[in-house]
């Protein structure tokens, strides 16, 4: 794959947009807004709305899906052909996407002039560059091979993760609504269309005055309960932050040959073969796991903090992607000692020493997260 240490880092390969999106978690406290008769769908709560999706079940499906990301962050170098994974942080990018029932699954980002594709075939997946001439090609684990999914295509590889988990809405749809705790009001914002399908709405709304997100809109098909579009807002924002959805799709199974992929002539190939699952791997990972590369997560609900281990800035700072984020940054200083803040209308995230704190949450949040671990460490 592309050599980009930006996503090679074992944890800012981590921070994804998605953080947004992944910080909701818990139960639920649901209201209804009502339905907009003219898109000619019963009305429905969004309790009868929230069951329909999780018991609906998997559609094959094709279609074209436009992601784009109004994070705050600094124009990224390299950008120009669109199909860098790590590009997808900021700007606007289009990808085509085909799921199958089998255990089968594709996703093209699509540039000017290069495309960068996650194929996944049953315990086979490929990652592709063309623009590096570049394939990765991972052997799944038995327990893996089934589910066109395959929990965000392939665990434990950053690149595919990022391509799949923030360019598919229902991936990005199925983040958000998995646990939503009582601080959340849940309700059914009308109705509309989306990439010509009929559907409904569903607007999340923190009630923490410490997270950065204003809402998160849910458009839901009204046939077959898939999410075609997933939108973050900032508090106060009037256009998202954060969305993808879908422009056109079609709910048919797509051909088998689209699941077929062979390297060209004169590529590099990269073989790799991932571990069975352990019967932990599932658990939501706190600090002092002994998984680094791995995220942990501080607080619950709107207000998580995803915690980063084994950032080397000095070697980040070699790197064109990451010194641009750097560069952003402000010098605070703290309980925690002294650390880089980045803080965008959505996201904050602060850098110190070699870990990093990412959150949609008030900088205050992070700092504090920081703050706690520092304490921790000089306790032990």
């Amino acid at each position: 794959m592309p050599n980009d240490s930006f996503l090679r880092s074992p944890a800012l390969r981590w921070a994804v947009p998605g953080v947004a999106v992944a910080a909701i978690a818990g139960g639920v406290v649901l209201t209804s807004a009502g339905a907009d008769a003219a898109a000619q769908l019963p009305p429905k709560t969004a309790a009868q709305l929230l069951a329909a999706v999780a018991s609906a079940p998997e559609h094959p499906l094709s279609g074209t899906v436009v992601e784009t990301a109004r994070l705050g962050l600094p124009d990224l170098p390299g950008q120009a052909a669109g199909t860098s994974l790590q590009s997808l942080v900021t700007g606007s990018h289009t990808a085509r996407v085909w799921y199958g029932t089998d255990g089968k699954a594709r996703v093209s980002l699509v540039g000017d002039l290069a495309e960068t594709d996650v194929v996944r075939n049953g315990g086979d997946v490929w990652l592709w560059s063309s623009q590096h001439n570049e394939a990765t090609h991972v052997q799944l684990p038995d327990e893996a091979a089934g589910g066109a999914k395959a929990q965000s295509m392939v665990r434990g590889e950053p690149e595919a993760t990022l391509a799949h988990g923030t360019i598919d809405p229902d991936t990005a749809a199925q983040q958000a609504l998995a646990a939503i705790d009582p601080s959340t009001k849940v309700e059914v914002d009308g109705t509309g269309h989306v990439a010509g399908q009929a559907g409904y709405e569903l607007r999340l709304t923190p009630r923490d005055a410490r997270s950065l997100v204003g809402s998160v809109r849910i458009a839901i098909d009204g046939d077959t309960k898939v999410p075609l579009r997933v939108q973050v807002f900032a508090k106060g924002a009037t256009e998202p932050a954060f969305e993808t959805g879908f422009t056109s799709v079609q709910f048919e199974q797509p051909d088998a040959s689209i699941f077929s992929f062979t390297p060209p002539k004169g590529a590099k190939v990269t073989n790799q073969t991932l571990p069975a699952m352990r019967p932990d791997a599932s658990a939501p990972k706190r600090p002092g796991s002994a998984d680094d590369a791995a995220p942990t997560v501080v607080g619950k609900g709107w207000t998580s903090v995803a915690v980063l281990k084994g950032v080397d800035v000095a070697a980040l700072g070699k790197d064109a992607t990451a010194s641009a984020v750097l560069g952003a940054t402000k010098s605070v200083s703290g309980a925690f000692g002294t650390g880089r803040l980045l803080s965008t209308p959505l996201l904050s995230v602060l850098i110190v020493g070699d870990t990093t704190y990412v959150g949609a949450v008030d900088p205050t949040v992070v700092e504090q997260a920081a703050a706690s671990a520092a304490s921790s460490g000089s306790a032990s």
